[in-house]
């Protein structure tokens, strides 16, 4: 009767490893897609360029945060994706091997959930004060506005100001924190092409972006700047009427805040069922172990 009693709840437990094992591999599924959506979709592509690991404005090349933060999801997909294998094959075949090496795994996957928590936590209040000097050197040192995207005699903005007209347009926001950061960018040709000897000379350089300015009821579109219809906001951009007022850095993190529930909720059930798997992989090895001890004897 004992001995049914352990054999039922060794079943019991097996099929709990199975289930949560399963769900890790959805879970791991479902993060290599985000992490390669994040790799190739146009959108973040723009933001790749937003985000450079380097604000030095001869390297454009190489990766951005938002690849690395691509790279970490994929990688975290995957390692999933193998933990639920190794999971699965350990409480169906019962290979003692398999178990060990996923609880070691799983062991090692809180540590660092558990370690990133922590430097998240602990860095947070610094986060603004590395990041937002970096994003206004990128501002100062390579900002050279969207019109030599019109005038083919003018050489092409690096990818790097590129994004910033992307992200100013799309967003409706104006510099890092506001419209006063473009007042010392370096290599911005401020000069206003649609300006004519009839109209006075305080209208022949812009102050402001272009694109913080409002162009009509366009729809925002990650792909296509409307270049034809940058003259409209020519106004705005001599004289701030109606420019955008909000940094770009407030709205990169309001668009996060708004996911920050889902993310933290989401986190926490997955490690809730990785201490369960491991707590569960554990009793499985021992009660295996007893279960040889018990009929050696």
């Amino acid at each position: 009767m004992g001995h049914g009693g352990m054999s039922c709840g060794m079943k019991t437990v097996r099929l709990i490893m199975v289930l949560f094992n399963i769900v890790f591999f959805l879970i791991g599924a479902a993060l290599l897609a985000l992490g390669i959506y994040v790799m190739v979709d146009p959108r973040f592509q723009k933001l790749k360029e937003f985000l450079p690991l380097s604000t030095d404005p001869g390297i454009t090349k190489g990766l951005s945060y938002l690849e690395i933060m691509g790279i970490v999801i994929i990688v975290l997909g995957s390692v999933l994706l193998v933990v639920g294998f190794l999971g699965c094959c350990g409480a169906l075949k019962q290979v003692k091997l398999f178990l060990i090496c996923y609880g070691l795994i799983v062991a090692l996957i809180i540590i660092v959930e558990v370690a990133i928590t922590i430097y998240f936590v602990v860095f947070q209040a610094n986060f603004k004060i590395q990041f937002v000097p970096k994003l206004q050197k990128t501002i100062k040192n390579t900002y050279e506005g969207p019109l030599a995207l019109i005038y083919e005699e003018m050489p092409k903005p690096s990818p790097i100001s590129l994004a910033w007209d992307f992200i100013m347009y799309n967003f409706q926001c104006c510099g890092v924190e506001g419209k006063l950061d473009f007042y010392g960018a370096t290599k911005w040709n401020r000069t206003n092409p649609w300006w004519n000897p009839l109209l006075p000379v305080t209208m022949k350089d812009f102050v402001y972006p272009l694109t913080c300015c409002p162009m009509g009821s366009l729809k925002q579109n990650w792909n296509n700047l409307p270049l034809d219809q940058l003259p409209q906001a020519v106004n705005c951009a001599l004289n701030g009427i109606n420019i955008y007022e909000t940094g770009c850095y407030s709205k990169l993190v309001d668009l996060l805040n708004s996911t920050r529930t889902w993310v933290i909720a989401a986190a926490v059930v997955v490690l809730i069922i990785e201490l369960l798997a491991f707590i569960f992989t554990m009793a499985l090895c021992c009660r295996e172990r007893k279960d040889t001890i018990y009929y050696s004897s």
